[in-house]
């Protein structure tokens, strides 16, 4: 300022020597002529203003990337899953109520509800099956649903389909199937594919599912009705195991 202002002394008089900084505070009092701010300090005001607007755009980018990619609802399910995991890790035989959750796409329920089920639970005697449209509790959380119905279940009963894979209603239940039911009994899930899918075509980090897939055996829904009757069979031999 002193020195792009040096037209100033023929309009004040005495200046800079007679002249004294009123700001910023921490130079307040002191001679003009003796003080030399840089052009950040001289503008701290603005300075300020600039951080609040960065930070600002900080957070706004980072709810936006949260919530794209459902950083809150996987934080919230690890929470679940570390209270799951101080749980013990079979349920005593008393509090098993179904003989298996069936975790399946939205696309393929006419197949789940109107043969599967119907098959299963019109079975002599009948299959007691946990459908999460049907069973699960009204108003809880969909985390604590997919955990209780798992933990009640002796079974876990994957129907795997292109639209399973695709499905984030699904993904979230393969997720917490991929936290607990698999790192402590692969003998658990069944699974059940209702077309040739490869198992490269499960997300990556599903790594576990895939390797079940490659290295267990799996009942496939075979088109000819003459072997259907094989299917339920064997389907319903894996649900008594």
């Amino acid at each position: 300022f002193i020195h792009h202002q040096a037209g100033l002394a023929q309009v004040l008089v005495g200046w800079p020597d007679k002249y004294a900084c009123d700001s910023p505070l921490a130079v307040r009092g002191a001679p003009v002529a003796a003080v030399h701010l840089s052009l950040m300090e001289c503008h701290r005001s603005l300075v300020v203003s600039l951080i609040c607007v960065l930070e600002f755009l900080l957070i706004l980018i980072l709810v936006v990337v949260g919530y794209k990619y459902h950083v809150v609802w996987y934080l919230r399910m690890t929470w679940a899953w570390l209270r799951a995991k101080r749980k013990p890790k079979r349920a005593p035989a008393k509090d098993i109520c179904y003989d298996a959750f069936v975790s399946y796409s939205e696309n393929d329920s006419d197949w789940v509800e109107n043969i599967m089920v119907r098959e299963l639970e019109q079975a002599c005697p009948p299959f007691r099956l946990c459908l999460h449209k049907r069973d699960f509790v009204p108003g809880k959380w969909i985390v604590d649903n997919i955990i209780d119905s798992i933990e009640k279940s002796h079974k876990t009963l994957f129907v795997l389909s292109e639209h399973f894979v695709q499905s984030e209603w699904c993904k979230y239940e393969l997720d917490f199937s991929h936290f607990r039911l698999f790192d402590e009994n692969n003998d658990a899930a069944i699974l059940v594919l209702l077309e040739p899918i490869q198992s490269k075509t499960i997300p990556k980090r599903f790594c576990k599912l895939r390797k079940i897939m490659n290295t267990k055996t799996y009942l496939e829904w075979p088109p000819n009705q003459e072997q259907q009757e094989m299917f339920w069979e064997n389907l319903k031999g894996a649900l008594k195991s």
